[in-house]
């Protein structure tokens, strides 16, 4: 298993795609392994519990909900999306190449009484909800780089039609809950297969073009 520095600096995004008509087998089995990288994702910082209407009867706080669908569930999908998509992209491809899909959701709060809501009809962009997205966005980077380190491969897309209704319901996701992005986990021998890199990687800057350090005068100066 890599250490978390080399983990960091290896993690890459990769989107593999093969024929929807000729998918890869099912035979991989991730279950155990896939567990092991939710259970890390878990540790992500988060500031503030979900808001209660999320919850029913459980005491469930994490701002986030991880839904896992196994090689079979991704083949499973590939007709439903080609079939009800009016633009399925690359979608499909990738469906019949993953190992697993996880879709992974963030838990907006609702609107108080008197409040519309005012980002695309389904949240305000208050600073509970923004703790809400970056804690979600924080347990996506620790599960890839869990992944990164057990040799997997991983590519976090926005989802595209994954993140329709009729998918959510399809999966079983409230529609309360807002998708922040489908997390495919495709097999290690990618240089095989038809595949392409994330394009910001080769855009990355070094650190001391976007961070520096701050000083602060002395008291009364």
């Amino acid at each position: 298993m890599l250490p978390i520095d080399d983990a960091i600096r290896t993690r890459k995004t990769v989107k593999m795609q093969v024929e929807p008509e000729m998918p890869r087998p099912t035979d991989a089995n991730l279950r155990e392994t896939l567990n092991e990288l939710i259970a890390l994702a878990g540790y992500a910082p988060f500031h503030k519990a979900c808001d209660r209407s999320h919850r029913g009867a459980s005491r469930v706080v994490e701002p986030w909900r991880f839904y896992v669908l196994d090689a079979s569930a991704c083949r499973s999908l590939i007709p439903v999306v080609t079939e009800k998509a009016e633009r399925p992209g690359r979608i499909p491809y990738m469906l019949a190449a993953a190992d697993a899909l996880i879709q992974v959701t963030w838990l907006p709060n609702p609107p108080e009484e008197g409040e519309e809501p005012t980002v695309g009809g389904a949240y305000l962009p208050t600073m509970a909800n923004q703790e809400h997205i970056a804690a979600a966005a924080a347990a996506v980077q620790t599960l890839l780089l869990a992944a990164t380190a057990r040799g997997l491969t991983t590519y976090w897309s926005s989802g595209g039609f994954l993140r329709s209704a009729g998918m959510f319901d399809l999966m079983g996701i409230p529609a309360e809950q807002i998708l922040l992005g489908s997390i495919f986990i495709f097999p290690d021998d990618y240089e095989n297969e038809t595949w392409s890199p994330g394009g910001m990687r080769v855009r990355r800057s070094d650190a001391d073009a976007w961070a520096e350090w701050v000083t602060v005068p002395a008291s009364g100066a």
